[in-house]
């Protein structure tokens, strides 16, 4: 089996908007390359990944694969699942069987719940992961790569769980707490606070 992980983010000047009453625009992008710099390295850990795709529209963000040895991936137009797409077909010239979404704002994410999604998925079928809320979903694992169709956004765990079911797929669930805590609100951010992986004050030198 060949897994490759597929790491979606949209533009630095758009991302983390939700987070504008607490961060200045440089503030964010400072959050957003930090956490990707872990979600990223946390992949290159993981047993289970034999290769990670980063895929984006902004340089800046591809600039970020040399260093973690990812594939940068240059996404023509915007959109997260358009931008998964992209990235799951660059991943299937690759060879991929399995295909790995992991989205890019995951603080505590580990590498043993990374291969821990991975070892859930069945043969052929899905392992999702949801947020904390149950709401969104935060990782996707799927056999093989077209499994179901990238549904991320608002309410995506649902959609995601009603594809696998109407396709007749095996479905695997894994709550964890890498895994389900993500930063997208100023309540998230508190949370983050005082026990962080990473924070929009890290060190950049050497970017």
């Amino acid at each position: 089996m060949t897994t490759v992980a597929v790491v979606p983010v949209q533009r630095l000047s758009t991302a983390k908007s939700r987070l504008a009453e607490r961060l200045n625009p440089d503030e964010r992008r400072v959050l957003v390359l930090s956490l990707l710099d872990h979600v990223l390295a946390t992949l290159n850990a993981a047993r289970h990944v034999d290769a990670v795709i980063l895929v984006s529209p902004d340089l800046e963000v591809l600039d970020r694969a040399a260093r973690h040895g990812a594939v940068p991936l240059l996404q023509p137009g915007s959109g997260l699942n358009e931008g998964l797409r992209l990235g799951r077909d660059e991943a299937v010239r690759r060879g991929a069987d399995t295909l790995l979404i992991v989205l890019a704002d995951l603080p505590w994410v580990t590498a043993d719940e990374i291969d821990a999604l991975v070892a859930a998925l069945p043969e052929r079928g899905v392992a999702l992961a949801p947020d904390r809320h149950e709401h969104g979903t935060n990782a996707a694992a799927l056999r093989p790569p077209d499994a179901i169709e990238p549904a991320f956004g608002a309410g995506s765990f649902a959609r995601h769980q009603a594809q696998a079911v109407a396709r007749g797929l095996p479905l695997q669930e894994l709550r964890v707490r890498g895994l389900a805590f993500d930063i997208d609100t100023p309540a998230d951010l508190e949370e983050l606070a005082g026990h962080a992986t990473v924070s929009a004050s890290s060190d950049e030198s050497g970017t």
